[in-house]
């Protein structure tokens, strides 16, 4: 589930190496002051500023078929008062405000390793099988292909 109900205004882009420049969350444009909602059931492992932006970290239960080294976050948000390290959230919970632009990140966390950061979009995605129309003698007609289709991009 996506943080907020917006397009996607940058996508993810696939750093060349762990060090390397790239865009290593998907950033969705939303309104200040509109509710931000945990993307993911958990529990928050951190929810604070990091320089000049709040963010929550959280760790999803094993319920939710995430791999257990892995961490969600969401930033850009004013955290809510009540939100903090420790508290359970369910997916689609209230955890703040919008401050901006909204980053969501998914990494994997090994201990003695840096964190490997991977692109959260197939899991805020739909899956979407096109339309198609077939002959009524049911022959001739080509298998719908699946796609991913984030629920916040409208189709794009």
């Amino acid at each position: 589930m996506p943080p907020v109900d917006t397009a996607v205004a940058f996508p993810y882009v696939e750093p060349a190496c762990v060090y390397c420049p790239g865009r290593r969350t998907i950033d969705f444009a939303q309104s200040v002051g509109r509710s931000v909602v945990s993307p993911v059931a958990g529990r928050i492992t951190f929810a604070g500023k990091v320089v000049d932006q709040q963010f929550v970290s959280i760790d999803p239960t094993p319920s939710t078929g995430f791999d257990p080294a892995v961490m969600i976050t969401v930033g850009g948000l004013v955290i809510d008062p009540d939100v903090g390290s420790g508290l359970i959230v369910k997916s689609g919970e209230p955890i703040g405000v919008s401050n901006g632009l909204i980053h969501l990140s998914m990494r994997y966390i090994s201990e003695g390793k840096p964190a490997r950061y991977a692109d959260p979009t197939p899991y805020v995605a739909n899956r979407r099988t096109r339309a198609r129309l077939i002959p009524n003698s049911r022959r001739g007609g080509r298998r719908a292909t699946i796609q991913l289709s984030c629920p916040v991009s409208f189709g794009r």
